[in-house]
């Protein structure tokens, strides 16, 4: 494959396979070293790069989404005239210089998104980044330095994350052409997967690298569905809410139409890893991968999102709690793809919650999870719904807690049987008797936010 972007403000071509990580591509390729390999898995952060404005983990982005692009390196900087960079050296935030560009280049992208962030913002703005030498204070003294000099205010991103994919700047070659498929159209994309049902969809790649990292055997097709058009967003209509199925959760975190009504999904999505995960990591690709440990299906089985799945053939909606058919199965058939997920808009009066808990603080895959929705009608229960993920091959329902509570008022007794019943509900195949316990004690702390 011939694909040409353009990197540190200069039109380049490469010869790559598809399926060539742009980490791979601008090393291997092009010889820009100062992009490391560190975890390859979007864990380290030292595979950072700014990819058309938003920070990503070059390790997890496929060549043949580059095709157009804007890439900035850390070479693509004014070295000694760039005034982040400096900041970092006077600071000593650079000891062996490993991990550095990516963290540098994550910096940028937080600073020209926000020219004056607090020091939490820039804790989690790195917190993707990992330094195992120089000790996070004096980084964190760095950005706020450059932060201080105005740095951010000169830095403001060129081009938005998607609008500028040219389907003239790649060139298939040989058998690629019956292997590599870059639809332009969601009606295209249909027509190739009713032809090829056996096809692999591309979006943002954020599970794809690392389970063939794992052993998982390269694809034989893929299609790339990341940049139409048809698959991102979020709109209002006729009582719901539609959520592209290729939205990112950074799209959906910095919604103002999701915080004003699914306030928790926007919390949600600020948990799916780090800012470039976040930034490339989609709904649908929680949904339909199927992970016991996704974040997404609770929430949604509890709001009674729909799924919409479309084919040549038309569409077809179903309940997401209807989309699993077992552990990493979906009823999904092999010619639909998920174009949407519907969410029905709730009362005012209703209250939303969803709480994780994993091996650590931040960055974590759920160990378990938990996802509630509420109405309180005079201070009594009226509605109630509770889910929890983590602990089974799919979501399920606290039943039995649910309909304990449909009725009663909120007491302090009440509050407490609840618990008790919810951590009896939960059967986890490991660490039994904390996930009970945790579980119950979530139960028991969303009933006293719904009261209060």
């Amino acid at each position: 494959m011939k694909l040409r972007f353009t990197l540190n403000d200069h039109e380049v071509t490469a010869e790559a396979s598809p399926l060539d990580r742009l980490l791979d591509v601008l090393r291997e390729q092009l010889g820009y070293v100062g992009t490391k390999e560190g975890c390859g898995e979007g864990e380290c952060g030292a595979c950072s790069v700014i990819l058309n404005g938003k920070l990503v983990n070059s390790c997890l982005v496929p060549a043949l989404q580059v095709r157009g692009g804007d890439v900035l390196t850390i070479e693509g900087l004014d070295g000694e005239e760039d005034a982040l960079q400096r900041a970092f050296v006077e600071e000593g935030a650079v000891q062996c210089g490993f991990c550095i560009p990516g963290m540098v280049l994550a910096a940028r992208a937080l600073l020209s998104a926000k020219p004056n962030p607090t020091r939490e913002e820039i804790k989690w703005a790195l917190a993707g980044n990992l330094c195992r030498c120089t000790g996070y204070e004096r980084i964190f003294r760095a950005v706020e330095r450059a932060a201080a000099e105005g740095y951010g205010r000169k830095t403001a991103p060129k081009k938005g994350e998607r609008d500028n994919v040219s389907e003239e700047s790649v060139e298939l070659q040989g058998s690629e052409a019956s292997r590599v498929f870059l639809p332009v159209d969601l009606e295209k994309a249909l027509e190739i997967l009713e032809r090829y049902p056996d096809m692999t969809l591309l979006s943002g790649c954020t599970d794809f690298y690392p389970d063939l990292k794992k052993g998982k055997p390269e694809p034989e097709r893929v299609m790339d569905i990341w940049n139409l058009k048809e698959m991102s967003g979020i709109k209002l209509e006729k009582g719901y809410m539609e959520i592209g199925g290729g939205t990112t959760f950074s799209e959906i975190a910095s919604s103002d139409l999701v915080k004003e009504h699914f306030p928790a999904l926007a919390y949600l999505s600020t948990l799916i890893g780090a800012v470039a995960i976040q930034n490339r990591a989609t709904i649908g690709g929680n949904l339909v991968n199927a992970s016991a440990a996704a974040d997404s299906p609770p929430l949604l089985f509890v709001l009674g999102a729909i799924a919409v799945l479309q084919s040549k053939r038309g569409v077809r909606e179903i309940p997401v709690t209807e989309l699993y058919s077992g552990y990493r199965k979906t009823v999904l058939r092999s010619d639909e793809l998920l174009k949407s997920v519907k969410i029905p808009l709730p009362s005012v009066k209703s209250r939303q919650f969803f709480y994780k808990r994993g091996s650590r603080l931040a960055l974590t895959i759920s160990r378990l999870s938990l996802a509630g929705f509420i109405e309180l009608e005079d201070e009594a229960v009226s509605d109630v719904r509770l889910a929890a993920g983590s602990m089974s091959p799919v979501p399920i329902f606290l039943t039995d807690t649910e309909k304990y509570l449909r009725g009663k008022k909120l007491t302090e007794e009440v509050i407490d049987e609840a618990r008790l019943i919810a951590s009896e509900e939960v059967s986890p195949r490991t660490s039994k008797d904390y996930r009970k316990r945790v579980t119950g004690r979530l139960v028991s702390r969303f009933l006293k936010e719904a009261r209060s």
